[in-house]
């Protein structure tokens, strides 16, 4: 498989995760927090850590699997992160939606960053 405009191989780790009962349903795509053992929200609330990225829609209470190793595309809120090799990125106030840590490092690295798009690509 391979990503961005160079591109490579990549291992990924998908886990089998359950959207928290009290949580807004997750989309294909979005940004999740860990909440509980295999669970998950996209609205992990701001500046917290990034579990990974859902692969489908599900609903609170279902099961989707969440892609929390390798290449994830996720849609950013703020400035771009920065690609620097050691800073990452955090959940923004947005569900779904990630940012650029405040300060410190967030999960996982920013390798490609599209502002035009609001996309950024992090390796978890």
């Amino acid at each position: 498989m391979t990503y961005g405009d160079i591109g490579g191989p990549v291992t990924e780790l998908i886990l089998t995760c359950r959207v928290a009962a009290a949580a807004p349903a997750v989309h294909r795509g979005d940004a999740v927090a860990l909440t509980g053992p295999y669970e998950i929200t996209s609205a992990g609330g701001d500046g917290a850590p990034v579990f990974g990225q859902a692969l489908a829609d599900a609903d609170p209470g279902r099961i989707v699997s969440v892609r929390a190793r390798g290449v994830c595309l996720f849609r950013f809120a703020g400035t771009a992160p920065v690609l620097d090799g050691a800073r990452g990125v955090v959940m923004s106030a947005t569900a779904g939606v990630v940012r650029a840590p405040a300060s410190g490092n967030g999960s996982g690295k920013a390798v490609c960053v599209r502002p035009a798009e609001q996309i950024v690509d992090v390796m978890l």
